[in-house]
């Protein structure tokens, strides 16, 4: 951090766009890094939209080091991660004893960004009633804590990301049309690593000789494929297969064969790779495979286990892993877990308790 607010010092005497800490010559890109440059000289808020890990944070954070922001503090929080009943108090701060367990006076984002930048990643999954907060501190540049009267001035650059279409949100009322247009002052979109064919080999070899500590290099066919491969989790994806590759391989020459053993698609085996539910043929699949289950159930039955309460046990053997595997899809987010599952959060938690998931 030290040498890019050196650098930010000194932007007069060199090209921001050239000494940006990012990897990548193609030609969408270059268009990035230009874009980063003109931004870091203005105080307007971003919008940045791009695929996840496509690396949306270290853009934000790109501009916040290059900005005249750089002495103060960057922040970056995930909206999808804070529970919903506590936003607000992380957002604005809160007064002692404005709910149960505030023991003492606490400053919120606003408050410790003051003077740097809040980074807000996805900024679609704020809940709706605390977008009009928000939209009164892009406005205004003030906020009052929860459980609060006095209004605080705040001077903080806000810097949002997603990987959704929020125009859609917009039509769908899952997202305020105000709040929109105050956020995406200044656009900025991150192509997918897909789109990026000449920067994958020079990112995969940087990434490798991090983790490798330079003891691994890929031969002509490892090479190859990586440009054919697609990515589907980008840049995040690349980092984490090269990651695993460097700890569990003892093997100094990376080869493709290699690298589809460690690709994430290829943990869960070739038989659930393309699953889809709305898949008339699927469904039919699972249905055929609950009834030999059944069948196969109440043939075992004595008829003296009338009185099983079979609804409820097979209803719990079946929910209990249905929401373990989606839980753990979600990387524990309960929001985005209800959202998969289309139930309510308090459901899930609810059910959560129930069965007993930890």
């Amino acid at each position: 951090d030290r040498s890019l607010k050196k650098k930010a010092g000194s932007s007069q005497q060199i090209k921001i766009e050239d000494n940006l800490p990012m990897i990548g010559t193609s030609a969408s890109m270059q268009v990035v890094y230009k874009n980063i440059a003109k931004i870091t000289k203005t105080n307007f808020s971003v919008l940045i939209n791009g695929e996840s890990g496509t690396g949306k944070e270290l853009v934000a954070k790109t501009i916040h080091n290059f900005s005249d922001r750089s002495q103060f503090q960057f922040i970056a929080i995930n909206m999808a991660s804070l529970p919903e009943n506590l936003i607000e108090s992380e957002l604005f701060g809160y007064e002692k004893g404005a709910f149960t367990g505030a023991e003492r006076r606490t400053k919120g984002f606003f408050e410790k960004a003051s003077g740097g930048t809040l980074f807000m990643d996805e900024i679609g999954d704020m809940p709706y009633d605390v977008q009009s907060r928000l939209l009164r501190v892009l406005q205004f540049g003030e906020f009052t804590r929860v459980g609060g009267r006095d209004l605080i001035k705040t001077d903080v650059r806000i810097i949002s990301a997603t990987n959704k279409n929020l125009k859609n949100s917009i039509e769908s009322g899952q997202f305020r049309e105000d709040l929109f247009y105050r956020l995406n002052v200044i656009n900025l979109v991150l192509p997918p690593l897909r789109e990026r064919e000449n920067d994958i080999v020079s990112l995969a070899r940087h990434f490798l000789n991090i983790y490798s500590e330079g003891k691994k290099q890929f031969d002509s066919s490892a090479i190859n494929f990586m440009k054919q491969y697609t990515w589907p989790g980008n840049v995040r994806e690349l980092e984490n297969l090269l990651k695993r590759i460097s700890v569990l391989t003892s093997e100094s020459n990376i080869s493709s064969a290699l690298i589809q053993d460690f690709l994430d698609h290829d943990i869960f085996g070739d038989e659930e790779k393309n699953i889809d539910l709305n898949n008339k043929s699927e469904k039919d699949n699972l249905r055929n495979y609950l009834d030999n289950f059944l069948s196969k159930f109440f043939k075992s039955l004595d008829n003296d286990n009338e009185a099983i309460n079979l609804y409820e046990k097979f209803m719990d053997e079946f929910e209990r892993p249905l929401i373990l595997k989606t839980l753990d899809f979600c990387k524990g987010n309960q929001i985005k877990t209800a959202k998969v599952l289309g139930i309510n959060r308090n459901t899930l938690r609810s059910k959560i308790k129930k069965l007993d998931i930890p």
